[in-house]
C-alpha cells in the first residue's frame, strides 16, 4: 500500500516534491491561499497584473535545467533579454550587464505553477493548523479544528515562520531554528508605458528599494497595460514593518519617482504589498538543504533553506524528494 503524504503549501517547492513523489505516493496538498504560487504568485484586476514577488530566475544546476526543459520548449518558461540599469540618487545611471540566462514564466510567473500543478491533488484556501500525533501517523486539523485528513508523512514548503509554529518542536528540537527569513515590501504601480523609461529593469543602490520592474515589458505580458513593480530592501521593510501602509506606500511612491523621473501624476493606481516572510538571510551552512525526522515521518523544505532564490526552491524540495524516496523503498 502507498504511504500517505500531506505536503503544506503548493508553491514552486510543494509542487516539486508532489511531482516527484506522486508515483511512490498518495500525495495530498494543502494552500491558505487562493491560488498556486506563493511568492511566484501574480496579483491581477480588470486590466493590469503585477508578479509582485519573484520577478525572474536563473537555472545554474543540470537538475533545474533539466526540470524546465520541456516548460521552456511549450513555451511556459521564456528567457528574459531586460535592458538592466543601475540606480542611485547621487550617481549616473549605467548599463548592468547579466552573465547568465534569466527567465521568467509566461503569460504570469505562477503559469509555471499552474503547468505543475496537472492533475495532482491540491486543496486550496484550506489552512492546516495543527497536527495530532496518533499510532497510524499524523492527523491534519484546520484552523476550524475538522479533520483534513490522516497521514504517514507531514512535509511543510512553507514559509519558514508557518513551518515552525506547525511542525513540533519537541521533535525536531532546533533545528529549524539557524534558518531566518526576511520581511519585503512590493509597490505596485499603473502607469502608462510612454511616461516610463526607456528600461526595463533597475538594480537599486542606497535607497529604501532595491529594484524596480516594468512588468509589463516581461515577455507574454500585455505591454498595452503599464504595470510597475518595485521591491524595498529587507532592512528598511523590517524597520517599517508594522508602521501605517498608507504612510509607507506614499514614501515608496516618492522614492520611485526620485530615482526614475517619472511624475506622481503619472500613476494612475498604487497598491502595497507587505511579504512578511520574503527573502531568505545567508545560511551559515548552505549545504543543509532540508530538515526531516524519519522516525517521526515529519521534514520541511524551501527556498529559506538554501539562501533564497526560485531555484532553492527547488532543489530543496527534490533533494527532500530523494530522501523521502530512499526511506520509504527501505521501509517498503
Amino acid at each position: 500500500m502507498k504511504p500517505h503524504i500531506a505536503i503544506i503549501g503548493a508553491g514552486l517547492a510543494g509542487l516539486t516534491l508532489a511531482r516527484e513523489l506522486s508515483g511512490i505516493a498518495d500525495i495530498a496538498l494543502f494552500e491558505k491561499a487562493r491560488g498556486l504560487g506563493g511568492r511566484m504568485s501574480t496579483r491581477r484586476n480588470a486590466s493590469h497584473q503585477w508578479d509582485h514577488g519573484a520577478q525572474f530566475f536563473t537555472a545554474r544546476s543540470h537538475t533545474f535545467n533539466s526540470f524546465l526543459t520541456p516548460f521552456i520548449s511549450e513555451g511556459t518558461v521564456v528567457e528574459w533579454q531586460p535592458n538592466i540599469t543601475t540606480l542611485s540618487l547621487d550617481k549616473t545611471p549605467f548599463k548592468r550587464p547579466w552573465f547568465e540566462p534569466h527567465y521568467v514564466a509566461a503569460p504570469a510567473m505562477n503559469s509555471l505553477l499552474k503547468a505543475m500543478a496537472g492533475d495532482l491533488n491540491i486543496h486550496l484556501s484550506t489552512r492546516v493548523e495543527h497536527l495530532v500525533a496518533n499510532d497510524k501517523g499524523w492527523q491534519l486539523l484546520d484552523d476550524q479544528q475538522q479533520l483534513l485528513g490522516e497521514f504517514d508523512w507531514v512535509i511543510s514548503s512553507a514559509p519558514l515562520p508557518q513551518t515552525q509554529a506547525l511542525l513540533p518542536a519537541a521533535i525536531l528540537g532546533d533545528t529549524l531554528a539557524r534558518y531566518q527569513m526576511l520581511p519585503c515590501y512590493a509597490l505596485l504601480l499603473a502607469v502608462d508605458d510612454t511616461d516610463l523609461p526607456h528600461w526595463d529593469a533597475a538594480k537599486v543602490n542606497d535607497s529604501q528599494l532595491s529594484w524596480i520592474s516594468f512588468n509589463h515589458r516581461l515577455p507574454g505580458r500585455n505591454r498595452a497595460a503599464g504595470t510597475v513593480v518595485a521591491h524595498s530592501t529587507a532592512a528598511w521593510a523590517q524597520a517599517h514593518l508594522e508602521d501605517d501602509q498608507e504612510t509607507v506606500k506614499q514614501q515608496l511612491i516618492a522614492r520611485f519617482c526620485a530615482l526614475t523621473g517619472v511624475s506622481t501624476a503619472a500613476i494612475t493606481s498604487a497598491q502595497l504589498h507587505r511579504w512578511r516572510y520574503a527573502l531568505s538571510a545567508e545560511v551559515a551552512e548552505p549545504d543543509q538543504a532540508f530538515v526531516l525526522n524519519e522516525s517521526a515521518r515529519l521534514a520541511a523544505c524551501g527556498d529559506w533553506c538554501l539562501g533564497g532564490r526560485v531555484e532553492a526552491a527547488f532543489s530543496s524540495a527534490y533533494q527532500l524528494a530523494c530522501a523521502v524516496r530512499e526511506e520509504i523503498a527501505a521501509n517498503a
